[in-house]
């Protein structure tokens, strides 16, 4: 999978030693920050080893990882919904990627090259530019053109690929969103339906003559997220996140078992009215077509699936 968290140019150096202060990742984007700062720092120890790369702008490479440190520690709600802890972490380690690459030889840069291209053929088009303009011999012997040309190429996949985290999260943001608001109408529902004498949204069957109206609605919509459960458990089962922290599948899923129990009190009250010809005489059948309606939110969250699978092929494919 290849993604913000891919890990490039790994080197087998000794490993430096975590900067003090260091904090225990406690969520899954922390710790592939954790992971992916401690593979910079080898890289970083290697290069100053070598003797030939200036020791100051290894110290200041190394001064810019360390500010990630301070956002390892926090994962508020209001921050999982922003994600600015997490570009803030990305786009720092994307930098240094790219100023490190200006660091080593060409012939270092020859051998990494395969891995950067790689990482990047997942987000750019196959006939890019910079992905394809490289010619091993040429580019080795002129080494400052070879590095401004794998430097392009990691800025282009950089900002390729957090822009696509941002597309991910803003639609994980809009599921949760609709997911909240039609479980807030639910909730409201069942409470006006309590408190109201005069208006019933469903009329009992002949059996249900006693049956309170909120009590009646209650039941209609667990079968209608019960439908949505059944309609939902496929696309739920075969659903793949891409690797990514913002779990889209469970999203998804939360968003049908939401608006599932809505279409259904819709779909009964079509029925009760009239538009819809068919017959409901006894509280099995209501809940029966109940649990139909329910199964239908797939038309109504269709919307959201495609555009999962849209922003997850290029994660995905392979």
């Amino acid at each position: 999978m290849i993604d913000q968290e891919t890990q490039l140019g790994t080197t087998p150096e000794t490993p430096a030693p975590a900067p003090p202060g260091s904090t225990v990742p406690t969520a899954v984007w922390q710790v592939r920050v954790r992971t992916k700062l401690d593979d910079l720092y080898q890289q970083l120890g290697g290069l100053a080893a070598g003797g030939t790369v200036n020791p100051g702008r290894v110290a200041a490479l190394r001064a810019q990882l360390s500010g990630v440190e301070s956002v390892l520690g926090r994962s508020g709600v209001v921050e999982w919904l922003r994600g600015g802890n997490l570009e803030y972490a990305w786009q720092t380690i994307h930098s240094v990627e790219r100023a490190m690459a200006g660091l080593r030889t060409p012939e270092e840069l020859l051998g990494l090259l395969p891995a950067y291209q790689g990482a990047a053929a997942q987000f750019l088009k196959a006939d890019d530019k910079v992905l394809t303009d490289f010619d091993a011999s040429a580019d080795v012997a002129a080494s400052a053109r070879f590095q401004a040309k794998v430097q392009a190429l990691l800025l282009r996949y950089h900002s390729a690929s957090d822009e696509f985290h941002e597309s991910v999260r803003r639609l994980r943001n809009r599921m949760l969103g609709l997911s909240v608001f039609a479980l807030v109408a639910e909730v409201l529902m069942v409470l006006v339906q309590w408190r109201s004498r005069d208006v019933q949204l469903l009329k009992p069957p002949t059996d249900a003559a006693g049956v309170p109206a909120w009590r009646l609605l209650f039941f209609v919509l667990i079968a209608g997220a019960l439908g949505a459960f059944i309609s939902a458990l496929p696309s739920m089962i075969t659903s793949r996140s891409g690797g990514l922290p913002y779990k889209l599948p469970f999203q998804q899923g939360l968003l049908k078992l939401a608006i599932g129990p809505l279409v259904a009190v819709v779909g009964i009250m079509l029925v009760i009215g009239g538009l819809v010809e068919t017959t409901v005489n006894s509280t099995a059948a209501l809940l029966g077509v109940a649990i139909v309606f329910g199964a239908g939110q797939q038309a109504v969250t269709a919307f959201a699936d495609r555009r999962a699978s849209e922003l997850l092929a290029p994660v995905t494919k392979g």
